[in-house]
């Protein structure tokens, strides 16, 4: 989803920085947009490191001169059963999913200039909405960036600074993809679970990204929108008989 943001935001004219743990592949996301003619910066960086991040945003102002847009986007699935999920795993989910939006949405507030509208997205998910077997420490972690992203919104209001977020269902992105060829899940199951009967896109995703940044959505900040498909909304049990 990460890259459909970016291209979304080069599409709409936006200066784009792209932080990611591998330099070859921001490097190559970077060159991919710059040949639509987009100004892209590629900024390796770790979100969970302190100082990686700080650096990271560093880079881009005395690049850009400013960040005005965040999104929130960096995180690691976690699928095991508790009685099997050691705290190595558990620290990794909980250092990329919330440690590293709380990191960035800090620094990004340090280097905020005063007078400039701010925006932050944060991407959680319908599982930080909803609970799941054997997912504990994904579902805590983005139930924690839903509420992170109240806290902030409220925090930082007068000072310009809108925090909103999305909570995903289940996207057709690679990830996902992998997960299924692991046999972790079935993408026709969760086709039939989902009451549109299909995955979102990432492009959908980034349409609403793109929505909530926008200048013309300057009323809406501490607020986490689902896109899922109706996913979290369905709750009835119909029983198919031959």
């Amino acid at each position: 989803m990460g890259l459909a943001f970016a291209r979304k935001f080069a599409a709409n004219g936006h200066r784009v920085a792209l932080l990611e743990k591998d330099p070859e592949r921001a490097s190559r996301a970077a060159e991919e947009l710059m040949t639509t003619g987009a100004d892209a910066l590629a900024v390796a960086g770790d979100v969970t490191d302190e100082q990686s991040v700080a650096d990271s945003f560093s880079a881009v102002v005395n690049a850009y001169g400013a960040v005005d847009i965040l999104i929130n986007n960096a995180g690691i699935s976690c699928n095991v059963p508790t009685e099997s999920l050691t705290l190595a795993r558990w620290n990794a989910a909980i250092a990329v999913n919330q440690t590293g939006v709380f990191l960035a949405s800090r620094e990004f507030a340090r280097c905020h200039q005063s007078g400039r509208a701010g925006v932050i997205i944060n991407v959680s998910s319908m599982y930080g909405q909803i609970a799941a077997p054997e997912r504990l420490a994904y579902c805590a972690s983005k139930s924690a960036v839903s509420m992170m992203t109240k806290a902030l919104a409220i925090e930082w209001a007068d000072r310009g600074i809108r925090v909103n977020a999305i909570a995903p269902g289940y996207i057709d992105t690679p990830f996902l993809r992998a997960l299924s060829d692991e046999g972790r899940l079935s993408l026709d199951q969760i086709k039939g679970r989902t009451p549109q009967g299909r995955l979102g896109t990432a492009e959908e995703m980034a349409e609403l990204v793109a929505f909530l940044a926008s200048e013309q959505n300057q009323f809406m900040t501490g607020q986490v929108v689902t896109s899922d498909g109706g996913w979290s909304a369905y709750g009835y049990y119909e029983q198919h008989t031959e």
